[in-house]
C-alpha cells in the first residue's frame, strides 16, 4: 500500500480520530493504524528550519531555575513538511510519502517525525512495524520527554521499551544551554530501569572532552541503578588533584554498595566503598578506604615535616592509611540495638585524607555498641565503648563492657528505684594510656520517693545510698577492692503561677523552685578514676545529685539551690520564650575534688534563655562564680532559619575553665534561584587565630551543577610533633570542587557532608 500526495488528491474517507486502546482485542493490525490517514495539502510555502528540540520544549514561567521542559504531545506533529498522518492510540507518524508493506511494516524515504508517550523522533528515513511499534531510524534527533534527554544519532533501533543509539549524543540541557554533551559509540537505553549502558565514552564539558571511559551504566532519573557516577573532583594543598571514580551497585531493593577508585597526586591511588543496608527492623551502614601507600606521609610526620627536621629523603617510608566505620540502629519489640564506630589508621587522618566522615577538626572517634531491652518500668543495657584520641593527651578507659540493669515501680504512692551497673575499665591499648590500674566497678543505687503533684505546684522528698566496690589490678600495692558508700536526701519543692497577656494569645507563666540536697561525705582519694570529670556549672547543674560526671567520684553536698522560670507559650501551647535563673549556695565546704582540680566555689549564680519567634531563634546561657567574682561560662547562640537552605547563625562562647572563648559565624543562604552562598568563621580568641573558616558557592541550572568551597583549617597538633617541640600548629589550606551533570548521577558529599557539620540547621542537598 503505497501513500502519497498528488495534486488536488482527495480527503481520505475515514475519520482521523485516534481509535480508542479497547476497540479490539489482539495485536494492532496496519488498519488501525490507517485509521486517520490523510492526504494533507501542502501549503506551498518553505517553513523556516528551526531546532527540533527548541519545538517541544516549553518555558515555564513559574520554575525557580529550569527554563522550561519538553513536553509530549502531538502539537507538533505536522512540524515536517508532512502530508501523511498514521496514528495508533497514542503513537503517530507523520511524513511526505510511506509505503506499507503487507507485514504491517511502514517504509520511510524522507523526512519524518514520530511521537508516542515519552519519545519524539525526527529521522531522516525509518522504518516502522505498525503492529509491534519497533522503529530503525537514521540520522535521528530525539528527545525523552519525560526524562528531558535529547540528542543526536546516526542509527536508532526501538524494539518495546528498549532503544539503542550508535554513533550518538546525549545531553539534558536545554536547548538553548548546550554546557555538557555525552558521546558514544553505542548507547541502549532501558526504559523500564531508566537506565544507559554506554561504551566508548567521552563527556564534553562546553566543546572540550574532560572524561573518557570504555564503558559505562548509569542511571538517568532518580530510580536505584547499577553504574558508574560522574567523578567527583577535588583539590587540596598538600594532595593536590584528588578524583575519585564512584560505581553504584543496586544489590537489593533494601541494600547497596558505593565502590570508588580514589587518586590524589601528591599521596597516591587507594579505594573507598560504602555498604547500606534497610531491613525491617534495621538500618546499618558500613564505609571504609584505604591508601595502600602514602607518598606524602610515614606514620608520624608529612614529607615536609620529615625533610625539615633533617630525615634523609631516601630513608622516608611510606605509610599505609586506613578508615572504617560503621553506623546502625536497630528496633524490634521491647529490644533495640545500635552501632557507632569509626577508627583510623593514625591521628593525621582527617586532615590528610579530607573523608566525608568526619571532619578535619575531629579531635576524638567515638567507638560504642548498645544492646537494649525495655519493658514497663524495666530497663536494661548492655555496651561496650572505647575512644580513639586524635591529639595529644590521655585517651580515656575503655568499657568492656559496661551492664546495667534499672527497675522503676511504685509503693503506694511513692515511687522506688533501683540502679544497678557492672563495668569492666581497660587501659586504650596503643593509643598512648598512662599505664595505671585496670578493673571493675560494681555500683548500685536504692532510691525512695514521694511525690505530691497538683496544678499549682510539686513538693518531692527523696532518700537513697549508692554503695560501689572494686576490683582492681595494677593497683601498685594498695587495697585491690576498695568500697564506698554515700547516702543522700533531698526536699524539692515548686509553685506554678500563670497569667494571661494580649487578651488571651499569650500565658506567662512563673514557676518558683527551691531544694535542700544533703549528701553524705566519703574519702575517695584512694579509688581510681576511671571516667570522672567535673562539670560546667548550668541551671540544670544546680540541682543535678553530684558535680562530676561518671561514678568515680560523687562530691558530698549540704547545699540548697533556687531556681525561677518563667514561660511565654501561645495559644497552640508553643513555647515562645523560656527565661530561667537559679542560684547554689553550699552550706559546707566541698572535700571531694579530682588530683590538680580546685575546690568549687561555695556559691554559684546560674541563669539562661531561649527564645522563638518565627524564623529566628535565640539562646544564651551565664554562670557567675561568686566565690572569685569572675565569669565562669557565657555563651549566646542566635540563628535564623526560614528553611534548611535559608540559615544564619551567629555565636560566643567562653569557659573559664578550660580557656575557651570562641565566635562561631555561619551561614547559607540562596541569592538568585541559580546560586547559592555559604560560609563559616570560627575564631579562637585566646589564641587570636582562626580554628576553621570556609566560603563558597553552588550553581545549578537543568543540567549542570557546581559546588565549590576554599577552606582554611587549624591542624591539631600530632604527638609526635608535640613530644619534637614543634607545637606550632600549621593551617591547612585547600579548595573543594565538585562537578555534577544532571541526567548522570554524581556524588558529591564533601562539601555538603562539610556543611552539615559546620553550620548549624542545614539540611541535605536538594535538587534545583
Amino acid at each position: 500500500m503505497r501513500m502519497f500526495p498528488a495534486g488536488g488528491c482527495q480527503a481520505a474517507p475515514t475519520s482521523d480520530r485516534p481509535t480508542a486502546p479497547h476497540a479490539r482485542r489482539g495485536p494492532p493490525s496496519p488498519a488501525l493504524w490507517l485509521v486517520g490517514a490523510a492526504c494533507l495539502a501542502a501549503s506551498g510555502a518553505a517553513q523556516e528550519e528551526i531546532d527540533f528540540a527548541a519545538e517541544i520544549w516549553r518555558p515555564r514561567a513559574d520554575a525557580a531555575v529550569c527554563a522550561g521542559a519538553y513536553v509530549a504531545g502531538h502539537a507538533n506533529q505536522d512540524a515536517t513538511a508532512g502530508s501523511v498522518r498514521l496514528r495508533q492510540g497514542d503513537r503517530w507518524l507523520t511524513t511526505h510519502a510511506a509505503e506499507v508493506d503487507q507485514e504491517g511494516v511502514a517504509l520511510v524515504d524522507g523526512a519524518l517525525d514520530y511521537g508516542e508517550r515519552g519519545l519524539r523522533l525526527r529521522a531522516a528515513g525509518a522504518q516502522v512495524a505498525l503492529q509491534s511499534g519497533d522503529v530503525s531510524a537514521h540520522d535521528v534527533d530525539w528527545v525523552l520527554t519525560t526524562l528531558s534527554l535529547r540528542g543526536h544519532a546516526a542509527q536508532v533501533h526501538k524494539q518495546g521499551d528498549q532503544l539503542r543509539f550508535t554513533d550518538a549524543a546525549l545531553t539534558r540541557c536545554a536547548p538553548d544551554a548546550t554546557v555538557w554533551r555525552v558521546r558514544a559509540r553505542d548507547l541502549a537505553f532501558d526504559a523500564e530501569k531508566s537506565v544507559v549502558t554506554a561504551r566508548h565514552v567521552r563527556v564534553h564539558v562546553a566543546a572540550a572532552p574532560v572524561f573518557y571511559v570504555p564503558y559505562m551504566r548509569f542511571a538517568v532519573d532518580a530510580k536505584r541503578a547499577s553504574g558508574f557516577l560522574f567523578p567527583e573532583i577535588r583539590y587540596q594543598r598538600d594532595s593536590g588533584l584528588d578524583i575519585a571514580l564512584p560505581y553504584y551497585a543496586n544489590l537489593a531493593p533494601n541494600y547497596d554498595a558505593t565502590l570508588a577508585v580514589r587518586h590524589m597526586r601528591a599521596r597516591g591511588t587507594g579505594l573507598e566503598g560504602e555498604f547500606r543496608h534497610l531491613g525491617r527492623h534495621t538500618r546499618s551502614n558500613l564505609h571504609m578506604a584505604l591508601l595502600p601507600s602514602d607518598r606524602d606521609y610515614n606514620g608520624s610526620f608529612a614529607r615536609a615535616d620529615y625533610l625539615a627536621q633533617g630525615g634523609d629523603p631516601a630513608a622516608f617510608a611510606r605509610a599505609k592509611r586506613w578508615m572504617w566505620s560503621v553506623r546502625h540502629r536497630g528496633r524490634r519489640g521491647g529490644w533495640t540495638t545500635g552501632a557507632d564506630f569509626a577508627a583510623v589508621s593514625d591521628d593525621d587522618y582527617f586532615q590528610d585524607m579530607d573523608s566525608t566522615l568526619e571532619s578535619k577538626s575531629q579531635v576524638a572517634l567515638r567507638q560504642r555498641a548498645t544492646l537494649r531491652y525495655q519493658r514497663g518500668g524495666l530497663q536494661a543495657r548492655l555496651a561496650a565503648e572505647g575512644v580513639q584520641r586524635l591529639e595529644p593527651g590521655i585517651a580515656p578507659y575503655r568499657r568492656l563492657p559496661e551492664a546495667r540493669l534499672f527497675y522503676n515501680g511504685s509503693l503506694g504512692t511513692a515511687d522506688w528505684t533501683a540502679d544497678s551497673s557492672w563495668t569492666r575499665f581497660r587501659l586504650p591499648g596503643g593509643t598512648g594510656g598512662e599505664q595505671g590500674a585496670e578493673g571493675s566497678r560494681l555500683h548500685l543505687e536504692p532510691r525512695l520517693r514521694l511525690p505530691l503533684v497538683r496544678d499549682w505546684g510539686f513538693l518531692a522528698l527523696t532518700a537513697g545510698s549508692r554503695h560501689t566496690r572494686y576490683t582492681l589490678e595494677n593497683n601498685a600495692g594498695a587495697d585491690t577492692e576498695p568500697t564506698r558508700d554515700i547516702h543522700l536526701a533531698s526536699i524539692d519543692g515548686g509553685l506554678v503561677f500563670e497569667r494571661d497577656l494580649r487578651g488571651g494569645r499569650w500565658l506567662q507563666t512563673l514557676e518558683p523552685r527551691l531544694r535542700y540536697f544533703h549528701q553524705s561525705h566519703a574519702d575517695q582519694d584512694h579509688l581510681p578514676v576511671f571516667d570522672a570529670t567535673p562539670l560546667a556549672i548550668s541551671y540544670d547543674q544546680l540541682f543535678h545529685d553530684n558535680r562530676f560526671a561518671g561514678l568515680d567520684r560523687i562530691g558530698e553536698a549540704n547545699e540548697v539551690a533556687f531556681g525561677i522560670r518563667s514561660q511565654l507559650r501561645d495559644r497552640r501551647g508553643r513555647e515562645l520564650l523560656t527565661a530561667r535563673f537559679g542560684a547554689l549556695t553550699r552550706l559546707r565546704d566541698p572535700k571531694v575534688v579530682l588530683p590538680n582540680e580546685e575546690p568549687p566555689p561555695k556559691s554559684a549564680f546560674a541563669a539562661d534563655l531561649a527564645t522563638e519567634f518565627g524564623s529566628m531563634r535565640l539562646r544564651t546561657t551565664i554562670a557567675w562564680d561568686a566565690e572569685r567574682a569572675e565569669l565562669g561560662e557565657a555563651g549566646i547562640a542566635l540563628a535564623y532559619r526560614k528553611d534548611e537552605t535559608r540559615l544564619v547563625n551567629v555565636g560566643y562562647r567562653r569557659r573559664a575553665d578550660v580557656g575557651v572563648e570562641q565566635t562561631d559565624v555561619s551561614f547559607h543562604w540562596p541569592v538568585t534561584p541559580r546560586w547559592r552562598l555559604f560560609g563559616r568563621w570560627n575564631h579562637d580568641w585566646r589564641f587570636g587565630q582562626m580554628v576553621e573558616g570556609f566560603a563558597g558557592f553552588r550553581y545549578a541550572n537543568c543540567c549542570l551543577e557546581v559546588k565549590l568551597l576554599g577552606h582554611k583549617t587549624i591542624q591539631a597538633v600530632p604527638a609526635s610533633l608535640a613530644t619534637a617541640g614543634a607545637v606550632v600548629p600549621r593551617a591547612d589550606r585547600g579548595v573543594l570542587v565538585e562537578i555534577v551533570l544532571r541526567g548522570l548521577g554524581g556524588v558529591g558529599g564533601g562539601v555538603d557532608s562539610r556543611l552539615g557539620r559546620a553550620i548549624r540547621g542545614f539540611g541535605p542537598s536538594r535538587a534545583f
